[in-house]
């Protein structure tokens, strides 16, 4: 077999680039000496990519530090304007657009409703004009850093050609979301499933950067979760590992929206314990304020299985870290009180204290951010 051995050269140069890049952006400020030690690369070849990145404008020299033996070591670290990622969140009625730079900070962004009742290609048409609106008002400069376009969306969503296989709250189906916003905007576009984007956001800037191994739990109007082995995403067959929420719990328990019974999101998610009380989510809130015995006792039931999901995730995956995010650990703070000794005592024992439940750090802006955080992982890798 003949070997093309300049293409694999190229390969080898091109893996090192890209491997050096995700190592500065993993650990935030290094020196070429450092990354020299952690690839094993000679400190020759180190210089000569760090200059190429440089060159690129993609990392930026920060100063000096003490380094071996006296040495004084150039410190490296991305540079956050060298590129710029679109980042799209499609939520219930909700769509925010922003362009994001590579540390994951909002630059600009717009906001703008849709009736999850009008046509999908009448709401991807509102977001490529969106994306066009905001493009438009970079310099040229600026529009020419633009890497790709992301795009985080609750349901499920194939991988990597980006089909909507469906989102029940839109009543959307086999919606092919990237071939169509790409055609119009002549972006490369990644999509993914919501829960995904946020934990990328957080392992890449936010409270889950120094954790390899972790899970993403996330409550609002459904539950779902996203599982990292070894900093990689995991997918399954279809890009659906990570659906707890339908996970049955208990056979001869409530119906369920998919039409099962007893489900772990129907003693959760927000739409279930409306759909329960026949109260909206907020008047929940208030009267578990106001310590309404019904308020307190649907609340404190969702308490006990959040720690039974917690205790059952750890056994499955057992990560470093389950990252609890999403509207209902928001509105109710009593969720995660004590929620480590609750999921601890509920956890089988070998893996007692093996996990820590920690919360996110990005905040509102956090779709968009995840959005962005699908396209730069992607780049990195």
């Amino acid at each position: 077999m003949t070997v093309n051995l300049k293409y694999d050269q190229k390969n080898v140069r091109e893996y090192h680039y890209f491997l050096l890049l995700n190592l500065i952006q993993k650990h935030k400020q290094i020196s070429r000496s450092q990354l020299a030690s952690l690839t094993m690369i000679s400190n020759t070849t180190v210089g000569k990519i760090v200059k190429q990145l440089i060159e690129d404008k993609l990392i930026v020299e920060v100063g000096q530090r003490e380094g071996d033996v006296g040495r004084r070591a150039t410190i490296l670290e991305i540079n956050p304007k060298g590129a710029y990622i679109i980042g799209v969140d499609i939520d219930l009625n909700t769509i925010k657009i922003a362009y994001v730079t590579l540390d994951g900070m909002v630059i600009k962004k717009q906001n703008f409703n849709f009736d999850v009742q009008q046509p999908a290609e009448f709401v991807l048409d509102k977001i490529a004009t969106g994306i066009t609106s905001l493009v438009s008002d970079m310099s040229v400069a600026d529009a020419e850093k633009i890497l790709a376009v992301g795009i985080s969306i609750p349901g499920l969503v194939s991988w990597p050609d980006g089909k909507i296989l469906t989102v029940p709250q839109f009543s959307w189906n086999n919606i092919p979301i990237k071939e169509y916003l790409k055609k119009e905007l002549g972006f490369h576009v990644y999509v993914d499933n919501h829960v995904r984007a946020e934990l990328l956001a957080e392992s890449l800037f936010g409270s889950m950067v120094e954790y390899s191994d972790a899970v993403c739990l996330y409550i609002g109007s459904g539950v779902g979760s996203a599982i990292m082995v070894n900093n990689e995403i995991l997918r399954g067959q279809r890009n659906t590992l990570g659906e707890i929420g339908h996970m049955t719990l208990d056979p001869n328990g409530a119906l369920c929206d998919c039409g099962r019974l007893g489900c772990l999101q129907t003693f959760l998610c927000s739409s279930e314990i409306e759909k329960q009380t026949m109260r909206s989510i907020d008047e929940v809130s208030w009267a578990y304020e106001e310590g309404k015995d019904w308020a307190v006792k649907i609340i404190g039931r969702a308490k006990s299985y959040l720690g039974l999901a917690i205790s059952n995730i750890i056994c499955m995956y057992n990560p470093s870290a389950v990252l609890l995010a999403g509207p209902m650990i928001e509105q109710f703070p009593i969720l995660v009180e004590d929620l480590g000794d609750l999921s601890n005592d509920l956890v089988w024992t070998p893996l007692r204290d093996s996990f820590q439940l920690v919360l996110p750090d990005i905040g509102k802006d956090s779709g968009v951010v995840g959005a962005s955080a699908l396209v730069l992982n992607e780049f990195l890798r």
